[in-house]
């Protein structure tokens, strides 16, 4: 089996997530409070001793339908001339609060080496190195993310900004535009979903305004930015 590693920053239910993962890939191993998401994915690359790993977010709960047994062969093309094992590979999970279904929190699968190598950060991890994105279609996990009023907001904020600047190369702004629409308006019904929508709203605002900043971009990934961004609007839900 390929290494499997949790990343994790502070998430409240990380331990207990941690758990229910070893269920599943009872090997798995840990990157505790690495600031920074660049950083923490390096961490985790370090502490990979095989080819290609595993990156597992904190605040996912693994489908009990959902195994680690995918290996990527050299000897199939996904796209001419490119390899299974020179991409990255993302699962698809369930959003708990509005039931979007893509690959938000799901699991990744990275070449070790090209990440370990990489230098320059382009504000979302899965095109950081350089790799080919390629979707699985197969669920991973829940990605509950819906843990806190802050967790919630600084979730739906940072997707949304992803999702309204295009900042992921060959993206289909059709499915992205269907995808933050439903970020903005769906699952106040649900546990702190009202934060969900506030942050996703302002995700969006943030997204749209900064679409060709990447040093602006870049700034949903330090949380200390981030929550003070949270605490100045908090009160307006």
């Amino acid at each position: 089996m390929l290494d499997v590693v949790q990343i994790s920053y502070h998430e409240e239910y990380a331990d207990e997530n941690f758990e229910i993962l070893k269920l599943f890939a009872p090997f798995a191993k840990r990157v505790q409070g690495v600031k920074g998401i660049f950083n923490a994915h390096k961490a985790a690359a370090k502490l990979s001793e095989t080819s290609h790993f595993y990156v597992i977010d904190a605040d996912a709960v693994i489908s009990e339908r959902f195994s680690f047994e995918y290996r990527p062969r050299s000897s199939v093309e996904v796209y001419p001339g490119v390899k299974e094992t020179d991409c990255v590979h993302v699962w698809r999970s369930i959003n708990p609060v509005n039931e979007l279904i893509y690959g938000y929190g799901g699991a990744k699968l990275f070449p070790r080496k090209a990440l370990l190598e990489a230098r320059n950060w382009n504000v979302d991890m899965t095109t950081t190195i350089g790799c080919p994105f390629r979707p699985q279609m197969e669920i991973s996990n829940i990605t509950a993310f819906n843990t806190s009023p802050f967790d919630t907001w600084k979730s739906a904020f940072r997707e949304c900004t992803k999702l309204a600047s295009s900042i992921i190369p060959g993206g289909d702004n059709i499915d992205n535009q269907y995808r933050m629409d439903i970020w903005c308006t769906k699952g106040k019904k649900q546990p702190y979903g009202p934060y969900a929508i506030m942050g996703a709203n302002q995700g969006r605002d943030f997204g749209t305004h900064y679409r060709n900043d990447l040093k602006s971009l870049n700034k949903i990934n330090d949380f200390q930015w981030l929550q003070k961004k949270f605490d100045a609007v908090k009160d307006d839900v």
